[in-house]
C-alpha cells in the first residue's frame, strides 16, 4: 500500500507539472542524536542518524483563485524501542482553496491545523524542535475538515480563519464528533505580530477538550523573539476537570547572514497529561522544564547545520519523586531541494 501510494504521488506529479502551471518542492531534516543522559538507561547513551521528517509537496495553480495543494510525508518512528522500523510515508496535505473574494477563501481537504501552524512559520525552528502545542500532543497539526480564512481589511493587518474538522488529523474518521476553532492574527507592524487562537474538540457524549493560546512575536535585522501561553482543559461528566498549561519563550540571534542562535525555554504549569515518547523522551504525570540551545550555520541559503543540546526537568510529584533529567545532544541538519 506505501509503494501504491508513492508511486501514485510520483506519477500525479509527473503529469501535472506538464499540464498546468505548478511547483514541485521537497525539504528533509533530521540529526545525529546522543543521548547524554536519561532516566531510562535503555535508552541513556544511545546515538546514531536518523530523518526525522522529509516532505515532498506538489503546488497547482488551477487558476488564478484556485490551488490545489498535495504533501506526502515521510517519518522516523522516533520511538526507541521501535526505532529499527523502516520510514513510513503518507499523505501530510491534500487540499483544494477557492478564493471566493478578493480577501476571503475557502479550504476543503487535509490541512494545517489553526493551534500552531502560524506560530510554526514565526518560530522557524520545527526542524530542531516542534513548538509546544505539537510538541506536548495537546492537537495535531494537520486537521481533515474546511476552513474559512481572510483579512478584514486590505492591506492585511487584521486576519481570521474559522475551521471545522474531525478532530483526527490526517487520520480516517471514525466516530461522529468534531472540532470548531477560530484564530486571529493582527500584524501591528512589519515587526509585531500577536494571535489568538482557540478550539472545542467534542470527544464523546459526555466528554470535551477545550483549548485556547496567546502568541506575541517581534523582529528586526537581529533575529526575532517570541512568546506562547496556552492552556488546555478536557472536561468529563463525573471526573475532575484535566488542565495543561505552557509558557514557552523563544529567541533567534542573527550574528550574520552564516551564523545564528536559538534559545528556547518551556515550562509547564500543570502535570503532563500525553508524555511523549519520539525523539525527545517526555515522562507523563509531572510538571517540566525544557531548556534548547543551538547554534546554526547557514552553509547555503537551503542549507542549516545546527548542533544543540536539549536539557528536560521534572518537577516533583505529589508524593516527592521524580524521574531523572534527560539532556540529549543533537546535530541537526536541514536542507531544501
Amino acid at each position: 500500500m506505501k509503494k501504491f501510494l508513492l508511486l501514485a504521488l510520483l506519477a500525479l506529479l509527473t503529469w501535472g507539472s506538464a499540464q498546468l502551471p505548478a511547483a514541485i518542492s521537497a525539504l528533509a531534516f533530521g540529526d545525529y542524536y546522543f543521548q547524554l543522559k536519561n532516566n531510562s538507561t535503555t535508552i541513556e547513551k544511545q546515538n546514531g542518524f536518523w530523518f526525522r521528517r522529509i516532505y515532498l509537496t506538489y503546488d497547482s495553480d488551477l487558476s488564478d483563485k484556485l490551488k490545489a495543494r498535495v504533501r506526502l510525508e515521510v517519518q522516523s518512528p522516533g520511538n526507541f524501542p521501535t526505532a529499527t522500523a523502516l520510514l513510513n510515508p503518507y499523505l501530510k496535505d491534500a487540499y483544494i482553496s477557492y478564493q471566493y473574494l478578493p480577501l476571503h477563501k475557502v479550504t476543503l481537504g487535509i490541512q494545517g491545523s489553526l493551534s500552531f501552524d502560524n506560530i510554526d512559520k514565526w518560530y522557524g525552528y520545527r526542524h530542531v524542535e516542534k513548538t509546544m502545542w505539537d510538541l506536548y500532543k495537546v492537537r495535531s497539526s494537520r486537521e481533515f475538515g474546511v476552513t474559512l480564512s481572510g483579512a478584514f481589511d486590505t492591506s492585511k493587518k487584521f486576519n481570521y480563519s474559522v475551521q471545522f474538522g474531525n478532530n483526527s488529523g490526517y487520520k480516517n474518521e471514525i466516530d461522529k464528533y468534531k472540532e470548531i476553532g477560530a484564530d486571529f492574527t493582527f500584524n501591528l507592524t512589519p515587526q509585531l505580530i500577536i494571535e489568538v487562537n482557540g478550539d472545542r474538540a467534542t470527544l464523546t457524549n459526555t466528554k470535551n477538550d477545550t483549548q485556547y493560546q496567546a502568541f506575541a512575536g517581534y523582529q528586526g535585522d537581529w533575529g526575532r523573539v517570541g512568546v506562547n501561553y496556552g492552556r488546555d482543559t478536557i472536561r468529563e461528566t463525573g471526573k475532575e476537570d484535566v488542565n495543561f498549561g505552557v509558557l514557552s519563550t523563544f529567541a533567534v540571534a542573527k550574528f550574520s547572514k552564516k551564523l545564528e542562535a536559538l534559545a528556547r525555554f518551556d515550562t509547564t504549569t500543570d502535570p503532563q497529561p500525553y508524555g511523549q515518547s519520539d525523539f525527545l523522551v517526555i515522562e507523563k504525570g509531572f510538571k517540566t522544564n525544557l531548556i534548547i540551545l543551538g547554534l546554526g550555520w547557514n552553509i547555503h541559503p537551503k542549507l542549516q547545520i545546527m548542533p544543540n543540546i536539549k536539557l528536560l526537568s521534572y518537577k516533583a510529584n505529589s508524593v516527592g519523586f521524580k524521574p531523572a533529567a534527560n539532556q540529549q545532544f543533537n546535530i541537526t541538519f536541514y536542507y531544501q531541494f
